[in-house]
């Protein structure tokens, strides 16, 4: 896929407006609504490509996913009739 990303303004579920919003991480869903965020506080949620890996800590063999590639931010969409959230990286 090439050139400018755009996201719909059209809910594909029932037809109602989108609006762009931010998913918070755990600790700032703790803040009161008064609460004034500031852009460098915010804590975006990223996406990135993972491949299986294998390691060593400490003596000990462990398998898992280790991370490749850029992060991508994750912005997501909320539909302001029914709710429906949509999320791109």
């Amino acid at each position: 896929m090439t050139g400018q990303f755009t996201p719909t303004t059209v809910c594909p579920k029932c037809s109602g407006a989108m609006e762009a919003g931010l998913e918070f991480e755990q600790g700032l869903n703790q803040l009161g609504d008064d609460y004034v965020i500031e852009e460098k506080e915010v804590v975006r949620v990223y996406w990135q490509k993972t491949e299986k890996a294998k390691g060593k800590f400490f003596g000990s063999e462990y398998e898992g996913l280790r991370r490749v590639g850029a992060r991508l931010p994750v912005v997501t969409y909320r539909c302001s009739n029914c709710g429906y959230l949509e999320s791109y990286a």
